[in-house]
C-alpha cells in the first residue's frame, strides 16, 4: 500500500513570508534568468555562432540561475534557505548518476545503428593496429593498449561528471532548490516540476539558436526544437528526484550525468550521414520524456502533490 509522506518531509526550502515569498518573486527571477540567456545568446551570434572566438564565455551561463537567485533573494527578500539538507541514499545517488544515460543510450544506439548501418565508431577506435589504439592527438592519449584505453575512458568519465556535476550545482540552486519549492507551494508538486522544465528548458532556447549548444550537423533552428524534448524530460527526472530527496546535490549530480554521460558512447562515434544527428538526439530526448511523465505519474500523489513512499 502507498500513503502520501507526512508534509513536513516535502516541505524543506519553503518560501517564509516577506514579500518575495509569492509568485512576483519566483516569474522576476525566471525574467532575470530569461534575459542573462539571451544577452549571452546575442553576443555569441553576432560574433560567430558556434565559430565565435568568444565560445568560452559562454560557460558562465551555468552561473546564471544562480546569479539570478542572489539578486532575487536580496531585493524581494526571498531567500533560498539551506543547501546541505535532505536525503542522501545510496539509491537516489545511484539513480542520479545512471538513470539518464542509461535511458538515452538505450533509445538512442539501436536508432544510431538503424540509420548508420552500424554503429559508427571512430576509425582508430574500430581498428587497432597490432592491438595499439593511435588516439586522435586532441585528447592527447598517444598510442595506448587496450587496457590502458579502458583506464582512460574511465578515469574521463569520472572526473568529467564530478567537475560538469559542480558546474551544474549553480544551475540547480536557481531551477530546483530555488524556483521548484515556490513552485510546487502553488501548483502543487506534479505540475510545479512539469512547470519548471518547461521554463528550464526553454531558457536553453537562445542558446541553440546561437550556436552555443551545437551538434556537428544539426542546424541551429533544428538543435531549437528538438533540445527542448529532451530537456523537459530530463527536468521531470531531475525534479522528481528532488520531490524523493530535496536534496540539491542529487540534482546537481543528475544534471551533470546527464550532461557529460548523455550521450557518452557518441563521443567516440562520427555520424556519417547528415541529418541522422537531429533524429538520435529527438530519440533520446523521447526516451527521457517518457521515463520523467511516468515517473511523475506514478510516483507523485497528484491532489496533495506529495511524493508517494512505501507504507
Amino acid at each position: 500500500m502507498r500513503e502520501p509522506l507526512p508534509r513536513a518531509e516535502l516541505e524543506l526550502n519553503k518560501p517564509r513570508g516577506g514579500s518575495g515569498s509569492g509568485a512576483k518573486a519566483a516569474w522576476v527571477y525566471v525574467g532575470l534568468a530569461y534575459a542573462l540567456s539571451i544577452a549571452l545568446s546575442v553576443f555569441i551570434w553576432l560574433t560567430g555562432g558556434h565559430e565565435s572566438r568568444f565560445m568560452a564565455v559562454s560557460y558562465v551561463s551555468v552561473f546564471f540561475p544562480a546569479a539570478a537567485v542572489f539578486v532575487v533573494s536580496r531585493t524581494m527578500n526571498a531567500p533560498i534557505g539551506p543547501l546541505g539538507g535532505g536525503k542522501h541514499s545510496i539509491l537516489y545517488f545511484l539513480l542520479a548518476l545512471f538513470l539518464m544515460p542509461v535511458v538515452m543510450h538505450a533509445a538512442m544506439l539501436p536508432i544510431s545503428s538503424a540509420l548508420e548501418g552500424g554503429l559508427p565508431w571512430q576509425t582508430w577506435l574500430a581498428h587497432p593496429l597490432s592491438g595499439l589504439y593511435m588516439t586522435p592527438a586532441s585528447r592527447g592519449w598517444g598510442t595506448i593498449t587496450l587496457q590502458a584505453l579502458i583506464f582512460r575512458v574511465v578515469m574521463n568519465a569520472f572526473f568529467g561528471v564530478a567537475i560538469v556535476s559542480f558546474l551544474a550545482f549553480f544551475e540547480e540552486v536557481g531551477w530546483r532548490a530555488w524556483l521548484l519549492p515556490r513552485m510546487a507551494e502553488r501548483f502543487g508538486a506534479r505540475r510545479a516540476v512539469v512547470l519548471v522544465s518547461l521554463i528550464w528548458a526553454f531558457w536553453h532556447t537562445p542558446f541553440a539558436l546561437s550556436g552555443i549548444l551545437h551538434a556537428d550537423g544539426v542546424s541551429a533552428p533544428v538543435m531549437a526544437f528538438v533540445h527542448p524534448v529532451g530537456t523537459i524530460g530530463a527536468g521531470m527526472i531531475i525534479g522528481w528526484l528532488w520531490l524523493r530527496t530535496r536534496s540539491v546535490w542529487i540534482a546537481s549530480i543528475a544534471h551533470g550525468a546527464l550532461n557529460n554521460w548523455g550521450q557518452y558512447a557518441f563521443k567516440f562515434m562520427d555520424l556519417r550521414q547528415e541529418g541522422d544527428g537531429s533524429i538520435i538526439l529527438l530519440a533520446g530526448g523521447l526516451a527521457l520524456a517518457f521515463v520523467g511523465s511516468a515517473l511523475l505519474t506514478f510516483a507523485v500523489a497528484p491532489a496533495s502533490g506529495r511524493t508517494a513512499a512505501k507504507a
